[in-house]
């Protein structure tokens, strides 16, 4: 048994496949943001002369997993969008 589909019909379906995939462009801007602010560098001087100097890299859990989580949303999205277009193609509304 097939279940109805929520889709619309002309301008509206356009609107949203639009809106999609400009919300699937948004969430990667802000996972590439938030992955930026997850992970610090941080150089020390060399200790003793002759010494080289030490780099740190401090990854923060909170902005790693928001921006794993907006990877998803972008990726579900996406998908969305690649449904609608493959059921609105097979059905001659979209070139």
């Amino acid at each position: 048994m097939k279940r109805p589909v929520a889709t619309g019909t002309g301008a509206r379906a356009l609107v949203i496949l639009v809106a999609e995939v400009f919300g699937a462009a948004l969430a990667l801007a802000l996972a590439f943001v938030c992955w930026t602010r997850g992970v610090t560098t941080v150089e020390f001087a060399p200790i003793a002369p002759g010494t080289p100097p030490f780099t740190s890299v401090r990854y923060s859990g909170g902005w790693i997993s928001a921006a794993f989580a907006l990877l998803v949303v972008a990726g579900l999205l996406v998908l969305a969008v690649l449904r609608r277009y493959a059921r609105r193609s097979s059905s001659g509304k979209y070139p």
